[in-house]
C-alpha cells in the first residue's frame, strides 16, 4: 500500500510550485519597491525640510552677537550707566569628554565648586550656563585652555560708574540685560538694542569651523538717554539726606529738586539707597523709590492747597483777621489744638503761624466740596504723569467723607499722597497757578542722529533709528495767577517770620511751608510718636528759580517739620543755586 506521501507527491505539479514561488516573490519585491518609494517620498517631500533642518543642528551651530544696552547720562551728558560686552561661559554636556577633569579644571578659575560645575553636567541639555558675564581675564584663561564641549557667549553687561548716585531714577538690570526698576525698565524698548546671531560650521564636537554667513546683520545697539537730573545737584540732595536722616535717626526719608517752570526734576534722592553694581545685594525697602511709591498724611503742608482755594474762591482777603480761640477750639463735637495759644491772626498769619485753628474757620466757609474739588483740581487724587513708575494719591469721595473730615483734611490728614504730589503744589505757587508735568527723561538719541517726534508711551513699537527729545508739558491749572502771586508772598512770610525760619538762604529769596503730621496706622487711628515732618518750599535768585520738598520719615527726638527738615532744605537750597547760577550750562545749550 502507498503512503499518503507518495500519494501527494503523485499529484504534484512542480512547473505549477515554481510559479506559485515565483509570484510571491515579485509580489514581495514589488512591496518592498513600494514601501522605498514611499519612504523616499516621506523623507524628500514630507518631512524634508525638517530633516534639513536636524542635519543643520548636527552641522551648524549658531553664534549670538550681543547688543549693548544705550548709555545713561545726566543732563550735563555725565555718564550714569554703560553698557559693556561680557563673556558668559557655557558647557555642552554632550560633547566633553572627562567631566570630572573638567570640573577640576574650571573651578579656581570661575570660583565655583567643583561638585557644582558637576552638578550642571548631569543634565541631557546640550546647553547649560555655568557662569555668567566673566571678568576679562577669568574668560581669556578658560579659552587658552581649548576646552572640547565649553564655549563662551558674548553678551551685554551694566557699569554704573557712580555707584549709589541717583540709583532710584535710574534703576537696574538683571543678568540677562533686561530692566527692571527706574529709566532702566520705563524705557527699556529703547535702551535695550537687538541681539543678531552669526551662523557657523561646527565639527562633531560643537567647536566652530568657519562663519558660514559672511554677511551677517550687526547688533543693534540700544539708544542713549539724557535725563533732566544733574550729577552735581543728585550729589548735594543725597549728601545732606544721609546727614539729616542720620542726625535724627529717621527710618528714612527723601529729597526731590525741580525747576517747577519746565516740570524738570533736577535731582531725587532716597534714603536708604543701593549700589546699583551690586543691587541684588540689597532688599526691596532699600531700592524702593519712595519719593514717588510712598504715600503719607502730609500736614501742614498741606494748608498752602487750603488757603489757596478760600483766595481763588475769593472768600478772604489777605488781611482779614480770623479768632484762633487762644489754641483750643471745639467744633463741631472735637478740639482742635494749635501748637502755639494765638489770638487774632491774619489771613496770611494763619498760614505763617501754621494754625490749625484758623485753616479749620478758612476751610468752613471754602466748605467740603469745593474742598474736595480743589485737592482733585491739584491733582491729589492720581499721578502726577511723571515717565517712572510713580504712584497716585489716595483721596475718599466726598460722599464718604465723615462730619470730622473737615476738621482733619484742612490741615492735611485723613488722606494720602507722595512727596512729588506736594511739591507739585509749591509748583502751582511758584509757576503763576500752573503745575507743570514733571519728567526726568530729558531725550532719547542716537549719537549723530536727528531727533524726530516721537510717543516713547505709544503702543506701537519704537524704531531705534528714530529719537525723542520731550519739552515742558502743562498739567494742570488749578488756581490763578493773582492768587498763585499772593500765596506766594505768604510762603516767603512763612520763612521770614513763621514756622520756616530754618529754611533762610542768604542772599536768596525763600519760601514754603513746614509740615509735621502723626502716622496713620494700618489698623486705624495714629501711633504714638511716629512723625513725618517735612518743608515743601522754593528758592530764587539771579532769574533761576527751583522748588524742593524734604521729607524726613520717623524722626526721634524732635519731630517738627521747621526742625527736622528746614536745615537740611537750607544747605541744599543754597549749594543748588550758587551751582546753577555760576554758569553751569544745561543740556540744551549744548
Amino acid at each position: 500500500m502507498k503512503s499518503y506521501k507518495q500519494s501527494i507527491d503523485k499529484h504534484r505539479d512542480p512547473e505549477k510550485s515554481q510559479k506559485i514561488r515565483t509570484f510571491v516573490f515579485l509580489i514581495i519585491m514589488q512591496l518592498c519597491f513600494i514601501f522605498l518609494i514611499y519612504r523616499l517620498f516621506m523623507i524628500q517631500c514630507i518631512k524634508g525640510s525638517q530633516y534639513r533642518d536636524e542635519a543643520s543642528v548636527q552641522h551648524y551651530g549658531k553664534t549670538s552677537l550681543a547688543s549693548m544696552r544705550g548709555d545713561i547720562y545726566d543732563r550735563n551728558l555725565q555718564p550714569l550707566a554703560i553698557g559693556l560686552n561680557s563673556y558668559s561661559l557655557y558647557a555642552d554636556p554632550s560633547n566633553l569628554e572627562n567631566w570630572e577633569k573638567i570640573a577640576e579644571t574650571l573651578s579656581p578659575i570661575i570660583d565655583i565648586p567643583s561638585s557644582e560645575i558637576l552638578g550642571k553636567f548631569k543634565t541631557s541639555k546640550y546647553f547649560v550656563w555655568l557662569k555668567r558675564q566673566l571678568p576679562y581675564e577669568e574668560a581669556r584663561r578658560i579659552a587658552s585652555l581649548e576646552l572640547a564641549g565649553i564655549g563662551f557667549r558674548e553678551e551685554g553687561s551694566r557699569l554704573y560708574p557712580k555707584d549709589e548716585l541717583a540709583a532710584h531714577v535710574i534703576g537696574f538690570v538683571n543678568m540677562d540685560n533686561v530692566g527692571l526698576e527706574g529709566v532702566e525698565k520705563v524705557y527699556e524698548p529703547y535702551i535695550q538694542g537687538r541681539n543678531q546671531e552669526l551662523k557657523s560650521r561646527i565639527d562633531r564636537k560643537g567647536r566652530i569651523l568657519r562663519p558660514f554667513d559672511p554677511g551677517y546683520e550687526k547688533p543693534i545697539y540700544g539708544m542713549d538717554t539724557v535725563l533732566t537730573i544733574d550729577e552735581v545737584v543728585q550729589n548735594i540732595a543725597e549728601k545732606e539726606l544721609k546727614k539729616a536722616c542720620e542726625t535724627w535717626q529717621a527710618e528714612s526719608g527723601c529729597v526731590i529738586i525741580m525747576d517747577p517752570t519746565t516740570g524738570e526734576i533736577i535731582a531725587l534722592a532716597n534714603y536708604p539707597t543701593y549700589n546699583l553694581n551690586k543691587a541684588f545685594s540689597f532688599d526691596d525697602e532699600q531700592r524702593r523709590n519712595r519719593a514717588i511709591r510712598d504715600l503719607y498724611e502730609p500736614g501742614s503742608v498741606f494748608k498752602v492747597v487750603t488757603a489757596s482755594a478760600a483766595l481763588n474762591e475769593e472768600l478772604f482777603s489777605v488781611t482779614e483777621t480770623i479768632d484762633c480761640e487762644k489754641g483750643v477750639y471745639n467744633f463741631d463735637g472735637r478740639v482742635i489744638h494749635d501748637s502755639h495759644p494765638y489770638d487774632i491772626l491774619t489771613f496770611s498769619e494763619v498760614v505763617q503761624k501754621s494754625s490749625n485753628i484758623g485753616i479749620t474757620k478758612i476751610a468752613s466757609r471754602l466748605g467740603d466740596k469745593r474742598l474736595y474739588e480743589y485737592m482733585k483740581a491739584f491733582g491729589l487724587d492720581d499721578k502726577t504723569g511723571l515717565d517712572l513708575m510713580e504712584r497716585k494719591g489716595f483721596v475718599r469721595p466726598l460722599e464718604q467723607w465723615t462730619k470730622h473730615s473737615m476738621q482733619a483734611i484742612p490741615f492735611g490728614h485723613e488722606f494720602a499722597i507722595t512727596p512729588l504730589h506736594m511739591l507739585c503744589i509749591i509748583n502751582a505757587i511758584t509757576n503763576d497757578g500752573i503745575i507743570m508735568k514733571p519728567f526726568i527723561v530729558k531725550a532719547i538719541t542716537k549719537k549723530e542722529s536727528n531727533i524726530d517726534n516721537l510717543n516713547v508711551f505709544s503702543d506701537s513699537k519704537p524704531s531705534l533709528e528714530s529719537a525723542v527729545e520731550f519739552s515742558p508739558d502743562i498739567a494742570r491749572i488749578p488756581i490763578s495767577q493773582k492768587v498763585s502771586r499772593t500765596m506766594k508772598k505768604i510762603l516767603i512770610g512763612v520763612v521770614e517770620d513763621g514756622t520756616g525760619k530754618k529754611a533762610k538762604v542768604k542772599g536768596y529769596q525763600v519760601g514754603g511751608k513746614t509740615g509735621t503730621a502723626q502716622k496713620a496706622s494700618k489698623t486705624g487711628g495714629y501711633i504714638p510718636g511716629k512723625y513725618v515732618g517735612s518743608f515743601a518750599g522754593f528758592v530764587s535768585g539771579k532769574d533761576r528759580i527751583i522748588s524742593i520738598i524734604v521729607v524726613v520719615n520717623e524722626p526721634r527726638g524732635k519731630h517738627t517739620g521747621g526742625t527736622v527738615a528746614c536745615p537740611a532744605f537750607s544747605v541744599i537750597a543754597e549749594q543748588t543755586m550758587q551751582y546753577l547760577t555760576a554758569g553751569q550750562r544745561s543740556y540744551a545749550a549744548r
